[in-house]
């Protein structure tokens, strides 16, 4: 099946269309997921709860609870009845949990800190996490033992590529991006891109997140700062900057609005952003470039910061998340 490719027009014509509030009252949302067929949802919040949703109906459809050790980044596996997920107190252990009868499956343990990254595999059952322990491991669904260590200063950030063949991991304190081959993951990487212009003058631009393009030519390299980077997958060379966000005048300096979450449209065509001031950026890359920056199409607007923003992989649907879980379609 192949992913969605919206028109500008369609993109343009969001707006949000049902909001759930299923968390406790007050308490954020701090991650989600949609399943490989884009027909489920999962959330994970504050409250220690996972919140299960079918997107096809539009309902609420179960709620689990994590007390004991809290609940971060869950992610579907290539089963939508299972996800594996970061815990948040006691210790660090990923935990791998089946949604239907909300049965642990296995754990996952060797972080010694907080887990503040968590991808699977497009293609198979390998999943990958970052810790704040300084270390990015490797493991399988079927296995509790690591496939493979990485030591790299926190934060670090990781994403595959759409084949599941190569994993990148994104270096905030170096600036730079390690390319590795799946296949010989205990390797030094086969590629390092250095990048000038997240090094900043006194101290590294912050990072959100890196992702790859549906085509695995383009990378997404997304930050705290005025800019976001377009980077070619392949040279590392920086294609475009998406700038643009909404920013106030604080204390009469100028604070850019860019805590949000930013990602590609399903067909890598559109980035979107979303930000403190409850509007979500779009920039399309077809666009032309104006010395090397993409100014946003349109800013929808969203009835809580996008502190979360996913594309549904099959359908044209956003969804963006901070104490609400709002879905955004297009307009009829």
């Amino acid at each position: 099946m192949t992913s969605v490719a919206p028109s500008r027009e369609i993109v343009c014509s969001f707006q949000p269309s049902k909001t759930f509030r299923n968390h406790k009252e007050g308490t954020r949302i701090t991650s989600f997921d949609f399943d490989d067929a884009g027909a489920l949802l999962l959330t994970c919040g504050e409250d220690e709860s996972l919140q299960l949703y079918d997107v096809k109906s539009g309902k609420h459809s179960k709620t689990l609870y994590s007390k004991k050790y809290g609940a971060h980044l869950a992610r579907f596996t290539h089963n939508s009845t299972d996800c594996v997920y970061a815990s948040t107190k006691d210790n660090d252990t990923i935990r791998y949990l089946s949604l239907h009868d909300n049965h642990y499956i296995r754990y996952f343990k060797g972080h010694k800190k907080k887990v503040v990254g968590l991808e699977m595999s497009p293609s198979d059952d390998h999943f990958i996490s970052s810790s704040l322990d300084n270390s990015v491991r490797l493991w399988d669904l079927r296995s509790a033992n690591a496939q493979g260590l990485l030591t790299v200063p926190a934060p670090a950030f990781a994403a595959f590529d759409p084949a599941g063949v190569v994993f990148g991991v994104g270096c905030e304190q170096t600036a730079e991006i390690l390319l590795y081959d799946l296949r010989n993951y205990d390797s030094e990487p086969f590629a390092v891109f250095k990048i000038d212009a997240l090094r900043g003058s006194n101290q590294p631009v912050p990072w959100t997140k890196i992702e790859f393009s549906n085509d695995g030519k383009n990378m997404l390299v997304a930050t705290r700062g005025p800019a976001h980077y377009l980077l070619d997958a392949f040279s590392g060379d920086i294609l475009m900057r998406f700038t643009g966000h909404t920013y106030q005048a604080i204390n009469g300096e100028r604070q850019y609005m860019s805590s949000g979450d930013v990602c590609f449209s399903p067909d890598g065509r559109f980035v979107l952003s979303g930000s403190d001031d409850k509007k979500i950026y779009i920039w399309d890359i077809q666009s032309p470039v104006r010395d090397g920056a993409q100014r946003p199409v349109i800013a929808l607007e969203s009835k809580t910061p996008a502190t979360n923003l996913a594309f549904n992989p099959r359908s044209l649907m956003l969804a963006s998340a901070d104490k609400e879980l709002v879905c955004i379609m297009e307009k009829l």
